[in-house]
């Protein structure tokens, strides 16, 4: 394997990492809104956090549920949209081996 292909490699392997990370800390939010107290120096390490990734997607939520649903679908939004991009990198970088070879 050339150089070119175990760069591509290893930026599609970081890339994926982070995007994995990402969808835990959306999952734990998720989980920990439920059993831990809003309040809590947890609770708001991982809003902080994980709030960059829910942040742009609320306004669609709001705009779907028109303010009737009693749950927050940002962060469902986020956990697709983190999906879609996961499937989108190991694509580009099967796509980008397939040229080298």
């Amino acid at each position: 394997m050339g150089a070119a292909a175990q760069v591509i490699r290893a930026v599609a392997t970081v890339l994926d990492t982070l995007l994995y990370v990402g969808s835990l800390l959306l999952i734990a939010r998720a989980l920990l809104s439920w059993f831990v107290s809003p309040y809590s120096r947890l609770m708001q390490v991982v809003v902080r956090l994980s709030e960059p990734l829910v942040s742009p997607f609320r306004p669609l939520a709001r705009r779907l549920s028109n303010g009737r649903l009693p749950i927050d679908l940002a962060p469902l939004f986020s956990i697709l949209a983190i999906s879609l991009l996961q499937r989108l990198v190991a694509m580009a970088e099967a796509g980008l081996l397939r040229l080298l070879w």
